[in-house]
């Protein structure tokens, strides 16, 4: 007697079921965009009105300090050390600016002042920003991104003009939308989409998998498990945004609300940063309090480096 696994259309039950269940997660998948999306708006909107404003005094405050170590470089009391520290005082000022925004005479202050080393720091801040993307994308990001277009482009004609004329064979109301999608698909070049809506508009007219045949089956899941890996990479490309943008912990358990929590944490940190810089523009004009800050400058960074025995 044959095992289960081997009776005539065991194969086809358990890709009917990979069908199914694929759609499923396809639904979810969107669902999932469709929060991110909406939480994207809000999380912007309050970074834009809660950290936004603190950013622009900070940046105030640092322009100022900046010329206020530019000043104080070539003071006569100063030795190489503490000059030194000055430049790479300016050279952090400034990269955290120009993190965020072109500024000539910001970026002048820097060229002046960094080193071969500090620049080499700042051209690695690309390479970062990609390797924390990789590690948010390792689950969803495609194996291979090779692909052809002219192929793809002829595809996309095809399945949309096939589309086209199922829609228009539809009720009235529910043409609209679905030429809108038939359209976009055809626009991107995106066969992929275009045959993915081909598969819910057959859903919707006949739902299940009973009706269908093996290969139709095997084509549809191969369709729906590509667009899926889509849906997913965009949905993980905004909270990769929203963590370059609110500069949020690199971490796939990201939820709106520990970015909300994440904004707020930063938010008290910017209002205790613009305290102490503020502080630091008004002292550090004496170039006596300037000598004692970078002396305690000096000992913290020793006291912080690693002892070798």
């Amino acid at each position: 007697m044959p095992s289960p696994s081997t009776k005539p259309g065991a194969k086809l039950d358990r890709a009917r079921q990979e069908f199914e269940i694929l759609l499923a997660k396809l639904a979810e998948a969107r669902r999932m965009h469709a929060r991110w999306e909406a939480s994207a708006v809000r999380l912007r909107e309050l970074g834009r009105r809660t950290l936004e404003p603190l950013e622009e005094q900070f940046n105030v405050y640092a322009r100022q300090l900046i010329k206020v170590f530019d000043q104080a470089y070539g003071h006569s009391t100063l030795n190489d050390s503490e000059r030194v520290a000055i430049a790479e005082s300016i050279c952090t000022l400034a990269n955290r600016m120009l993190n965020t925004s072109g500024d000539n005479e910001i970026q002048q202050f820097f060229d002046r002042y960094s080193s071969s080393e500090y620049g080499v720091n700042r051209m690695h801040f690309g390479p970062v920003l990609r390797e924390i993307g990789d590690m948010l994308l390792a689950d969803t990001y495609p194996m291979s991104l090779s692909w052809n277009e002219e192929e793809d482009q002829e595809q996309a004609e095809e399945l949309h003009a096939k589309l086209v004329r199922v829609i228009l064979t539809m009720p009235p109301e529910q043409q609209p939308a679905l030429l809108e999608q038939a359209d976009a698909g055809y626009i991107n070049g995106d066969p992929v989409a275009l045959r993915v809506l081909e598969i819910e508009m057959e859903q919707g007219r006949r739902p299940g998998s009973a009706h269908l045949g093996r290969k139709q089956i095997e084509q549809s899941i191969e369709a729906l498990e590509d667009y899926l890996i889509d849906v997913e990479f965009d949905t993980v490309g905004i909270q990769f945004s929203l963590m370059v943008k609110l500069n949020l912990p690199a971490t796939t358990q990201l939820t709106e609300y520990v970015a909300r929590q994440c904004v707020r944490m930063q938010k008290h940190l910017l209002e205790h940063q613009l305290e102490n810089i503020a502080c630091d523009v008004a002292d550090f004009r004496d170039i006596a309090k300037l000598k004692a800050w970078l002396k305690e400058k000096q000992r913290n960074t020793e006291s912080a480096a690693p002892t070798h025995h």
